[in-house]
């Protein structure tokens, strides 16, 4: 991180809030390090996995309220955003936007709007105001529509920056604030997001070291909704997979399965994996990994029958010639009824990474007229 002059930086940054609930105003300095270092990773991730990098942004620390500790981080974005609302616009990108930002992409993009078309007006008022030769020697080489047309493209460009900064700080806080099973259901094994989740991690695990820390919130207002008794439990880190296992390729399908033996507890799917046979009888154990398909389950409103049929979109890996680590990406129909559309290549990439489709083999008998 480079050397930051504070009066350039603090009138463009967008605010994270970690506020402290401690009985004294003063905090330990190891925490005060690691949760603004933990912050700092998790945004490292959402820049890798989302946006591939491209951000420039600086991320300083400014100074504290009086009367509270309230940990301010200020982040700078001064380049790269185009891949930032890029993502907003695809299918995964609006997910997780508007999971963890509490508010869709269209209202990111209409703060845009709104602040270049109030800072337009007051360019052109104070344009009107000026001598014709002033206004000439503003832009020289401007086109016949003057410099009321040259304005736009730049501020266009800098409130893009402003908002895109706040949309990654309120991702971050997203991913610290939120519930583990609201993460698990949106899906955190994308790209770098397990470093996130690390970093979550310790992040509360540094606020569990720190006696002193009662609760935690991320506003500047006395409102702290994170108890100290649920630090432990945001403190832990998932097992991550093998790596050998996520450098081999990941081949994609849709297919119909008749489920023999179920497991309708998704916390132990890893240690028992479902059960069932595929189009062409062979067995098959599966993890289904779809949030919607589970927040199915929990709402009881899947017809569920002895043995139960599911069209399912999945993936897999090979390894020696043989199937492993099928992942089924989204349920698309639970006994005949439908439940969802399959996911776009650009959805199923944000997942995987790179994929390629899998054939079904037909060449025996299938249990299903639709395969």
């Amino acid at each position: 991180m480079t050397q930051t002059d504070s009066t350039y930086f603090e009138p463009k940054v967008q605010q994270l809030y970690i506020h402290f609930n401690v009985d004294d105003h003063f905090l330990k300095l190891e925490t005060f390090v690691k949760t603004a270092e933990s912050a700092q990773r998790i945004m490292a991730a959402l820049d890798d996995t989302f946006f591939q990098g491209t951000l420039e942004y600086e991320l300083i620390v400014l100074p504290p309220e009086p009367g509270s500790f309230l940990s301010r981080l200020g982040l700078w974005v001064g380049g790269g955003i185009t891949s930032l609302f890029a993502f907003a616009n695809t299918e995964i990108g609006s997910t997780y936007i508007e999971t963890l930002t509490g508010e869709p992409p269209t209202y990111w993009a209409e703060r845009v709007g709104q602040h270049n078309r109030e800072m337009l007006e007051d360019i052109e008022e104070w344009v009107d105001g000026l001598p014709p030769e002033e206004v000439e020697g503003l832009n020289p080489d401007a086109s016949s529509a003057g410099p009321k047309s040259s304005a736009l493209p730049l501020l266009e460009g800098e409130e893009a920056c402003m908002v895109g900064a706040k949309i990654v700080v309120e991702m971050t806080r997203g991913m610290l604030d939120r519930d583990t099973t609201e993460l698990e259901r949106l899906g955190m094994d994308t790209g770098s997001l397990p470093d996130a989740i690390d970093a979550r991690g310790d992040f509360y695990h540094a606020c569990l070291e720190d006696g002193q820390v009662k609760s935690i919130g991320f506003t500047p207002e006395d409102h702290f909704p994170i108890p100290r008794n649920s630090f432990p439990e945001r403190a832990i880190k998932p097992t991550r997979r093998e790596k050998d296992d996520d450098e081999k390729p990941w081949h994609v399908s849709v297919e119909s399965i008749y489920v023999t033996s179920p497991n309708w507890d998704r916390e132990d799917q890893k240690t028992r994996n479902w059960k069932g046979k595929d189009s062409i009888r062979r067995d098959c154990y599966f993890v289904v990994e779809d949030a919607e398909f589970w927040h199915h389950v929990r709402q009881k409103d899947l017809s569920v029958d002895v043995l139960d049929n599911l069209k399912v979109q999945w993936a897999h890996q090979e390894m020696n010639g043989r199937v492993r680590n099928r992942r089924v990406l989204r349920v698309l129909e639970f006994n005949g009824d439908k439940l969802a559309d399959p996911l776009t290549p650009e959805a199923i990439r944000a997942i995987l990474g790179e994929f390629s489709s899998a054939v079904v083999h037909r060449d025996q008998r299938s249990l299903f007229g639709d395969g």
